[in-house]
C-alpha cells in the first residue's frame, strides 16, 4: 500500500511540512479514519482520548502512563483495539495496543512501534514524498 506524504504543522507552528502519514481507522469509527504520523522513534501508538467514547471504547480501570509529547505533560490510557488501514484498493486490520491521551496537543495521532510498525514492512521514500507499507499477518 502506498501513501503520499502530507503537510502537517511543526510542533512550533509555522510552515507546514510534508511528512509520512497514514490514515488509520479505529474500531467503531471506521467511516472516519484518523491521520497518524509515522513515528519510528516512538514505542507507543497514541491517539486523542476524545476518540475513545466516540468509538465506544471503555477506558475505566485500564493502565495509565504519564509522558511528555511536544513539551506537554499528558497521560495515556491503554486499550486493545482493532485498527484498519486502507489505500483505496487494499485493506488490512489488526489488533493493537493504543494509548488514548488527555490532553492531546495534535490534530493527528502517532503510529509507533507497538500498535503499528510491528505489523508492517515500511519503506519511506522521503526524497520522492511517499511511503509503502506491506502488512505482515
Amino acid at each position: 500500500m502506498r501513501f503520499g506524504f502530507r503537510a502537517l504543522p511543526a510542533a512550533s507552528g509555522g510552515e507546514l511540512t510534508p511528512r509520512p502519514v497514514v490514515d488509520i481507522a479505529l474500531e467503531g469509527l471506521t467511516a472516519a479514519p484518523m491521520e497518524c504520523l509515522l513515528d519510528t522513534g516512538a514505542l507507543r501508538t497514541r491517539m486523542s482520548a476524545e476518540l475513545a467514547p466516540l468509538a465506544g471504547i471503555e477506558l475505566d480501570a485500564a493502565p495509565v502512563e504519564e509522558f511528555f509529547v511536544a513539551g506537554l505533560k499528558t497521560a495515556g490510557v491503554l486499550a486493545r483495539v482493532n485498527l484498519t488501514v486502507a489505500d483505496g484498493t487494499e485493506e488490512f486490520s489488526w489488533d493493537a495496543p493504543v494509548w488514548f491521551c488527555d490532553p492531546w496537543p495534535h490534530p493527528f495521532g502517532l503510529a509507533g512501534l507497538e500498535g503499528f510498525l510491528h505489523h508492517f514492512v515500511v519503506t519511506i521514500r522521503a526524497y520522492d514524498g511517499y511511503l509503502d507499507i506491506e502488512p505482515q499477518p
